[in-house]
């Protein structure tokens, strides 16, 4: 391919003291943490909205608050979801408290819970660059309608799911030992019988269990062995948006780098097309969905792995899995080491003995001063990313990080001579259970 140079002048923002790129549930847990710790934050968006993946790409419920019959994780996470249920637009399926919920009531309360803490948003953002000296960033580059714009930060927290930030400011990531787990397309559903006996499968309540709808997985299965021309697919997992005969659906899959452009269009083509093949299947021989008919398909690609950085401490699938126990822990997850295999409509679930516990090491790095990371980017191999890949960890971390991003601008200190007992002290204040 051949290179250019480019140079432009841009206009540069007031300095923030926390700047964090990605308003996923990571993000959205460490903006509202870091305002509500007396920081001057900005977070930028690529969308119009915030959720991330919750919002742009239908991954519904929320997961998940419980385990063994108590609450393990809350804090932001819990706030947030107890005002979607106020808001009427999500439920807590006991007992283990997933929330599933109304992608719209979703980002209605993201950016209402972001706004009351005095967070200034840039949404329709998208990060292009980073600015620093040496291992200290100094600014994010961003692109909008306006322009290209620098927004200067004291300490910056990178929650953009696929380590953007970390990955323009030449942050080491962690080696891959095997192929990535695939991605999704997920999509909503409207005109589905779900008051049929078959259909409780869209509330995700039973402990220890993995909740696919075997009605659809079964049926797929059937017209493969006849020698129907089937399309790749996982689960299916459905979930309630509230609304009645509304159902998100997380059915198909294909294997796709999320880092090139060129492999995660041609993926989302070929998903789209999946879609309305495998929905024709479940209209034609599924009683339940015979009147059903595609609402709306998400806006991009669900992600479920890419790039994890390399921290201070990788968090192990065996830590994971036996509830091991860190001085510095900051975060809980009680998910499953759930990894979709890249090939087929295979699954490997392990489900861990007790919640298990995050350290502060994992969203850190060694050398880079004003960085911190969180959500499914944060240092931890293949089988304890597959458990804390999910919502409610994810929004955890990025309370963490935006908790100790404040006090690192404050101080103004590195974010590795920060002491843990700050960060887990501040945490349990918002009412995380540690």
């Amino acid at each position: 391919m051949d290179m250019i140079s480019y140079s432009k002048r841009i206009p540069l923002t007031e300095e923030y003291d926390v700047v964090i790129c990605g308003g996923g549930p990571a993000g959205i847990g460490a903006s509202i943490a870091a305002a509500e710790c007396g920081a001057k934050v900005a977070l930028v968006e690529r969308f119009a909205f915030l959720g991330g993946m919750a919002t742009a790409g239908y991954v519904n419920p929320m997961s998940e608050f419980s385990y063994n019959g108590k609450q393990v994780s809350g804090g932001i996470p819990w706030r947030f979801a107890t005002e979607m249920v106020s808001a009427g637009g999500a439920i807590v399926e006991e007992p283990r408290c997933n929330i599933s919920f109304d992608p719209e009531v979703y980002k209605l309360v993201a950016r209402r819970m972001a706004e009351r803490a005095g967070v200034k948003l840039f949404l329709n953002s998208y990060l292009t660059d980073a600015i620093y000296d040496g291992k200290t960033a100094k600014a994010v580059v961003i692109v909008n309608k306006s322009g290209m714009l620098a927004v200067r930060g004291k300490v910056f927290v990178d929650a953009t799911g696929d380590a953007d930030l970390s990955s323009f400011l030449g942050v080491p990531m962690l080696p891959e030992t095997g192929a990535r787990q695939p991605a999704s397309l997920c999509f909503c559903l409207s005109g589905v019988d779900t008051s049929s006996e078959r259909m409780h499968i869209i509330h995700q309540k039973n402990h220890r269990f993995n909740h696919q709808a075997m009605c659809v997985r079964d049926l797929l299965f059937k017209l493969r062995e006849k020698g129907v021309l089937v399309p790749q697919f996982g689960g299916p997992w459905l979930a309630t948006t509230i609304s009645e005969g509304c159902i998100t659906v997380n059915l198909t899959r294909t294997s796709v780098d999320a880092t090139d452009y060129e492999d995660l269009q041609k993926a989302e083509a070929g998903l789209r097309e999946d879609i309305f093949r495998l929905v024709g299947f479940m209209k034609k021989y599924i009683p339940e969905f015979k009147d059903c008919h595609i609402t709306s398909i998400a806006q991009t690609v669900g992600i479920r792995e890419s790039r994890r950085v390399e921290g201070i401490h990788v968090l192990t699938g065996e830590e994971y899995v036996h509830s091991v126990h860190f001085e510095d822990a900051v975060a809980r997850a009680c998910h499953p080491v759930d990894i979709h295999l890249p090939n087929g409509e295979g699954q490997k679930l392990t489900f861990p003995e007790d919640a298990g516990y995050i350290p502060f090491r994992s969203l850190i790095t060694k050398d880079y001063p004003n960085l911190l990371v969180a959500g499914r980017i944060i240092s931890a191999d293949e089988e304890a990313f597959a458990a804390v890949r999910v919502q409610v960890p994810c929004m955890e971390t990025g309370q963490a990080a935006g908790i100790a991003a404040a006090m690192c601008a404050t101080d103004q200190i590195p974010v590795q001579e920060l002491d843990a007992k700050f960060v887990v002290a501040k945490a349990k204040e918002f009412g995380s259970p540690l």
